[in-house]
């Protein structure tokens, strides 16, 4: 016997950056990338005939979504509706609002009182009915700083004092999920939160490292829990493989920005099975959507190259274009070299969905070693240190060294009128 269910999480539906108005749909095209995979992951769960799917988390862009944005995950959350398949949504960073008392951009689910679709965004340990049975969803919401700064005790603290606040607050409330468990029934984790051990994508690392509260994946892993499914941060992985359960970021469905050009979207099929014995066992595996592909190409420019623009063609035709979000990368030609043609790169690079950008590299100038001046050299000595310091003033050597030799001349010659005079 045996359930199944689909992970996904990290949707941020609202992302336009890198797209372009579609006349036929109205939508952004990037947008509509969103959209497709949203909708894939809802054709998987539907093909595969999960008992559930369990979002965990940050549904869009903002707290505030436009309405089309919200049509758009509504009508795919209807379709597991009509096919029976309860759905249940934990709110992240994305969906809650920086004011107290606001909703969520996920709370209008609740608000309809939809059967078989259920909302987190209360710390909750609930009992879904499913057709392959029942299971236990203990789950913690983004943890908002906001919501403590309300109560006298918090609303003094830094930050960090704040932060750690939070994760101690959220390790009591795992372990307290924990002791209320029937071990009979398979019992799942969710929530939106940052692991210590997480690798970010490249596009996370700045924004995050050092503003989120942050959990031990020890915390997370508690052995009553036969998975633990997580949302937050962008990149797939399993940062507890060693031992059950497994702790796993999905990952984001589509890719953001070039940040996470090399990093696989989609989302996870897990499995609990129960055995003869009463025991369960968990497998799950990765399911990649029909993301749009980022491309960064870095093209090279010899310095005896006679057409700098040939390179840079060159470097373009072995790469698949088709559809791809691109960016271009390049040195400066040297001084006796033609300047790039924009045009005929432009030209070349128009199979692509957007050029992002066709950007010269900035080559750091080379460091020269200086040459150590001392107090204990003369000046005639000080100041060939010097000019070897300094490129341009080779030519001026002997000019300069006269000059200073005059200086010093004049310099002796006060120095003994000053010990002559009485």
């Amino acid at each position: 016997m045996g359930l199944r269910f689909l992970q996904f999480a990290d949707l941020h539906l609202g992302v336009e950056t890198y797209g372009r108005f579609d006349p036929h749909s109205g939508l952004n095209t990037r947008v509509q990338d969103f959209v497709t995979c949203l909708a894939f992951v809802v054709d998987l769960a539907l093909h595969e005939g999960v008992d559930l799917v369990l979002f965990a988390g940050d549904a869009y862009k903002t707290c505030d979504p436009e309405p089309t944005y919200q049509r758009e995950f509504a009508q795919q959350l209807r379709r597991l509706r009509q096919a029976g398949i309860p759905v249940v949504l934990v709110v992240g960073n994305h969906d809650t609002p920086a004011a107290f008392g606001r909703a969520t951009s996920l709370d209008i689910f609740s608000a309809l009182e939809l059967d078989i679709t259920h909302v987190i965004r209360r710390p909750q340990l609930m009992r879904v009915e499913t057709r392959g049975g029942p299971i236990q969803l203990a789950g913690l919401p983004w943890p908002t700083r906001h919501t403590l700064r309300t109560l006298d005790e918090y609303r003094d603290l830094s930050q960090e004092a704040l932060n750690q606040e939070i994760q101690r607050i959220c390790a009591a409330q795992i372990a307290e999920f924990a002791r209320n468990l029937d071990p009979g029934l398979p019992a799942v984790f969710t929530g939106h939160l940052a692991a210590a051990e997480a690798t970010y994508s490249g596009s996370e690392r700045t924004a995050v490292i050092g503003q989120d509260p942050v959990l031990l994946t020890s915390t997370l892993a508690n052995p009553a829990f036969d998975y633990v499914a997580l949302g937050h941060v962008h990149k797939h992985q399993d940062l507890h493989p060693q031992a059950p359960p497994s702790v796993v970021y999905a990952g984001s469905i589509e890719r953001l920005n070039f940040g996470e050009e090399r990093d696989p979207k989609g989302c996870c099929l897990v499995q609990i099975e129960t055995m003869a014995s009463g025991e369960r066992r968990t497998t799950w595996e990765f399911a990649p959507t029909p993301a749009r592909t980022f491309l960064t190409i870095e093209a090279d420019i010899p310095p005896n190259a006679p057409d700098p623009t040939n390179c840079l063609l060159e470097a373009i035709a072995g790469h698949p274009l088709f559809e791809a979000i691109v960016r271009l990368t390049y040195p400066q030609p040297q001084p006796n070299q033609p300047p790039v043609d924009l045009s005929r790169v432009r030209a070349a690079l128009s199979p692509a969905h957007h050029v992002a950008g066709i950007l010269p590299r900035q080559t750091a100038a080379p460091r020269l070693r200086r040459a150590s001046v001392s107090r204990e050299q003369g000046l005639s000595q000080a100041l060939d240190r010097y000019i070897d310091n300094l490129p341009e003033l080779h030519g001026q050597r002997e000019v300069l060294q006269q000059c200073a030799a005059q200086l010093e001349q004049e310099l002796d010659a006060g120095d003994r009128r000053v010990e002559a005079e009485p």
